[in-house]
């Protein structure tokens, strides 16, 4: 009989510990990087490897905080760092991109990973935050 109660104490552990397990665990933690793609226009290209690159980009509605919520961002001149091998060769202050880019909140870090020239005479709109 004592087998069998034991037993018995086993499956009821089994089964709900997986109840008290959920009810224990904490909140997921908000994902520390994110990506976006923006179009934007080149303030300054880096003068030397390392340095930033400048981009005056348009709003971005989607835009997470460091805690997840999506509190969009107004168009502004903003300083990114570049790939290793991110192509900027025959690109000038004044062209218009189209980028991706990473916020990486936990290093904190704002990191280019692709670039793609835009077609000369784009129209970019840079001013507040999108609704």
């Amino acid at each position: 009989m004592k087998l069998a109660g034991r037993r018995s104490a086993w499956l009821c552990a089994l089964l709900l510990a997986p109840a008290f397990a959920c009810r224990n665990r904490e909140p997921p933690a908000p994902p520390t990087a994110a990506r976006y793609v923006v179009r934007a226009e080149i303030a300054r290209l880096p003068a030397r490897p390392g340095d930033e690159l400048l981009l005056r980009h348009e709003a971005i509605p989607g835009f997470r905080d460091r805690s997840g919520a999506v509190v969009g961002m107004g168009s502004m001149v903003m300083g990114f760092g570049t790939a290793a091998d991110l192509p900027l060769a025959g690109l000038a202050p004044g062209d218009p991109v189209e980028v991706t880019f990473t916020v990486d909140w936990e290093r904190p870090a704002l990191t280019v990973e692709r670039l793609v020239r835009l077609p000369p005479g784009t129209t970019l709109t840079f001013g507040k935050r999108a609704p």
